[in-house]
Order: structure tokens, then sequence, then C-alpha cells
């Protein structure tokens, strides 16, 4: 039996990352592995039901708050369940963090996974690199922006931000009750799912649909997920007149049918490196308008359009999409034959990460 330490450094909630996790967790064959989690908050309950039903121990350790007592009890955990494989998801060399009391325990495979092409704590990043290379044992990436920003010229595995293709598929069933749930009538609902922090730039959606919508009544926009930011968005879009035509959705498990009451997708993140939610939007036979801060690895069906953040060019590429008569259907169905054979079937992906799990612990001389 292998014993995995899966470590989350940021909040394990409705987020890209926590997807990602999950995504893995729930398609890999567990049967000889036993997978436990660090996370830096208090987990929902629902989540915590899934995974301890799975088998896992979930331990709850604040991260931010306390760094030295954090580093302390994460090597306390790692000694006494002697853990064969550490897995940390994260976004720069911060995760030598995590990584170090891995070191101290003396555990042989230590993977960090890289999440996107930038951080928010650059100068401290660049400092820490040179120490965090001799500690990880392997290197994960969603993409190879991602993994070049973090390992450089070092080797690194690409892992796919893989999903369950047909449950992201069009269906025209669940877009007609969802629709009705957001009471869009006719209307174009644009679309965008994101925690509400700094990155994902919502604030610059709000005062570009502002615009849009000064001379139209025809759209709504739907806004998913929960995050810091979400209150201080609340009241920007009723400090700009149009709180009748925002729906927040917050926090939900139901984005896979959420998306299907869309039309178009918006995501002007200031940066990312392939996010998860791309791969679903276009599985669901979606248009996706996205800044051109976004990876371009992350349009594997020629249905993203890369766009500066300049509200003038977002309202034309809006009123351009929403005036074609593409066929909803029958563009999921294509999309996800292509994401399928692009490698994001996640059955697959899931696979895969067991595999290299197996393997870097066979050549780590462990056994």
């Amino acid at each position: 039996m292998i014993k995995v330490l899966v470590i989350s450094t940021v909040r394990f909630l409705l987020n890209g990352i926590t997807s990602v996790i999950l995504n893995y967790y729930r398609n890999m064959d567990r049967s000889d592995m036993k997978i436990d989690f660090v996370v830096p908050n208090e987990i929902s309950m629902d989540y915590r039901r899934e995974l301890e039903a799975g088998g896992s121990q979930i331990y709850y350790l604040p991260r931010k708050t306390d760094p030295v007592s954090y580093r302390k009890r994460l090597f306390e955990i790692m000694k006494d369940n002697q853990y064969d494989i550490v897995h940390v998801h994260g976004n720069s060399a911060l995760m030598l963090l995590d990584i170090l009391p891995a070191v101290k325990a003396g555990i042989p495979v230590r993977i960090v996974h890289s999440h996107n092409t930038t951080c928010t704590h650059r100068a401290l990043h660049k400092i820490l690199l040179p120490y965090f290379d001799r500690c990880y044992t392997q290197g994960f990436a969603c993409g190879e922006q991602a993994g070049r920003w973090l390992f450089r010229k070092r080797p690194f595995d690409i892992l796919n931000n893989g999903i369950d293709l047909e449950k992201f598929g069009y269906n025209e069933k669940t877009r007609d009750e969802y629709r009705k749930k957001i009471n869009a009538g006719n209307r174009i609902v644009l679309g965008n799912t994101a925690i509400f922090v700094e990155q994902k730039n919502h604030e610059f959606l709000l005062d570009m649909y502002s615009e849009l919508v000064k001379d139209r009544d025809d759209y709504l926009l739907l806004m998913i997920g929960g995050g810091a930011l979400l209150d201080k968005m609340k009241e920007k879009a009723k400090a700009l007149g149009i709180e009748d035509s925002v729906v927040f959705a917050g926090q939900t498990t139901d984005v896979d049918k959420y998306l299907q009451a869309m039309d178009v997708f918006l995501l002007p993140s200031l940066y990312e490196g392939l996010p998860v939610v791309l791969v679903e939007a276009q599985s669901a036979g979606l248009k996706c308008l996205v800044s051109d801060r976004v990876s371009e690895e992350a349009d594997l069906t020629d249905s993203l359009e890369f766009l500066p953040l300049d509200h003038k060019c977002w309202i034309n590429a809006v009123k351009g999409v929403s005036e074609k008569e593409d066929s909803r259907p029958e563009n999921s169905e294509r999309y996800k034959g292509m994401l399928r054979k692009a490698g994001y079937d996640i059955k697959e992906n899931a696979c895969r990460m067991k595999e290299l799990y197996l393997k870097y612990y066979r050549d780590s001389g462990a056994d």
C-alpha cells in the first residue's frame, strides 16, 4: 500500500486547483493506495464526507498566518505517517515551505505541481528558487508554459487538467432548466466561473458589461464562484446600476449545469496557466472570450478568442459572437472529440498520474 500526501497551497474550495485535485482523486484507482490531504482552510462538509468515505485523512493547517508552526506540524504529520509520496499543488517556489519538511522527513518522492504562469510575489519566488530546486524530486505542470515558468530548463511532466467530458457536454434539458433558474428569458447569457480574487479581474468584467448594456437590454451576466472580493463586486454592480442584469450564483457544485445556460464564456484574467474552467467551457460547446494574458495552450478547440484588456475590444467581440448562429450541440460533440484527442479525458489522465506515482516510487528505490 503506497501512501500519498496531497498538499494544497491554496484554499480548498470551489476553484481551479481544487477542481484538478478532486478530478484526479475521483478517477484514480486507489485500491492499492492511501491518499491523505493537507489543506489551509476548513473544508465544506460535502468535501469532508467524500474524502473520508474514500479512506482519506484530512489535516487542516493554516499556512500563511504562522509559517514556522505550519512547517513544524507538517513535518510531524509526514514523519508519523511515513508517506512514500508528497504531491504539492501551487504556483511558485514558495512551495519550498511545503516540500522542505518532506526532505527532513525522508520522503523519497517529492512532487511539486505548477498550475500557473506567474505569481503575485515574484521577488520572493526568485530568491527561493535555488533552494526550491534542490528539494523536489519531480515536477508536474498543467501545461508547457506553466512548467517553463516554475522549472525553467529543468525536466517536468505535463499532467493535463482533464475533466469528465460527458458530464460537461451540452444538454438541452439542463440548459432550459438553468436558464429558468436564473430568469434568463430570451436574453444572451454571458458567463464567468472564477474565484473572486484580483487575478480573475472581475472589476474589468463588470466595467465592460456596464458599457455593453447602456444601449441594449438583451444581455444577462452570470458570475459563478465565491472568494474574498465577492461582496465588493456585488457592491460594484449595484454602484454601476447593473445589479438587475447580473446574477451572482456563488459557490456551487453545479458548474457543469450553469455552463449549459450560458451563450458566451468570458475570462478576463490578469494571468493564467491552463485553467480547468476553460476545458469545461469548451466541452460544453461555448465560444470563449479570454484575455491575452491567458496561455494560448488553453485553446484546444479553436473556440477561444484572445483579447487585450480593453473595454471596446471586448464589447465588439461579445456583440460579434452573440449575433452568430452557431450550433451548440454540434460544437459540443466536436469539441469533446478534440479534447479527448488532445488528452483531456480525466479517466485517462488519472491512469497516467498513477503510473507516474508508481514509477517514481520504484525509481526511488524505497521498496
